[in-house]
């Protein structure tokens, strides 16, 4: 499919090993003009279940999760290489990697793609130990491991600190308290983090959460997960935890969806609504 979105996610802050029980946490922010038609988190594939929200125009998505525990997520790069709406769509690709087993898996997948087949993008791919991250420009593809740590992405490179959203962005990131706390405390804190508001040189909005009524322009979604801790009960398993906000983050309250990742929990919600 050729139909391609302008903006994908636009801010997206990773603690790696830095909260115990939970060995990755995620909180972002996904910028969109107004007008492009997406749905809320949902199933995306069936078999391996993959989970997120989708874009009705070219059918990908900006984020997902799927059954095998593995966060795929992708924002768009800016000046990097001229948009090309001929290209293939950047959504697709996330979700063909998100069918994958392995982290290693897709890192192998991603050195195989033709990066010029599409527009300028970071992506970054985790599970509860691994992490790896690609971006691409006019020289091409560029893969890195994602290191423990505190991370930030947003429309620039990985953990850019070279432009103001950047460093806000990865400056908040390193301030948050992401250790203390019960999931649903953590999830409410990391809610009101999302909903910053800031201004920067020149009148220049760099808050993470984007208003842009004269552009028709903003952030539309929010998303927070908490990878959990692989193993059985008995070894002490911890779920992954999955929330969304719907609208700006500032807004529009936070919604527990952890359900959609487990089939049976949400095969009872659709029978319970």
């Amino acid at each position: 499919m050729r139909a391609e979105a302008v903006t994908y996610m636009c801010t997206l802050l990773i603690w790696k090993h830095r909260r115990p029980g939970h060995p990755v946490v995620i909180a972002a922010n996904r910028d969109e003009f107004e007008g492009r038609p997406s749905s809320a988190p949902r199933q995306l594939v069936e078999r391996p279940r993959v989970v997120g929200g989708r874009d009705e125009v070219a059918g990908g998505t900006w984020l997902a999760i799927s059954e095998h525990g593995i966060v795929v997520a992708l924002t768009n790069r800016r000046r990097a290489g001229k948009h090309d709406p001929t290209k293939r769509s950047r959504g697709q690709l996330v979700l063909e990697l998100a069918r994958r087993r392995t982290v290693s898996d897709i890192r192998a997948q991603l050195e195989r793609i033709d990066s010029h087949a599409y527009n300028p993008f970071v992506l970054v791919v985790l599970d509860a130990r691994d992490g790896v991250y690609a971006q691409t420009d006019r020289a091409g593809l560029t893969l890195g491991t994602i290191t423990d740590g505190v991370h930030a992405v947003t429309n620039w490179e990985y953990d850019s600190v070279g432009e103001p959203k950047g460093r806000r962005a990865l400056e908040l990131a390193n301030a948050f308290d992401i250790a203390s706390g019960s999931d649903d405390e953590l999830a409410a804190r990391l809610h009101t983090l999302l909903g910053d508001h800031a201004a920067g040189e020149h009148g220049l909005d760099v808050g993470l959460c984007v208003h842009r009524p004269d552009e028709h322009f903003g952030t539309r979604s929010s998303a927070i997960i908490m990878l959990g801790q692989p193993g059985s009960p008995r070894q002490g398993y911890i779920p992954t935890r999955y929330y969304v906000v719907e609208g700006h983050p500032c807004t529009n309250p936070l919604k527990d969806v952890t359900a959609l990742l487990r089939e049976e929990d949400a095969m009872r919600a659709r029978v319970e609504s």
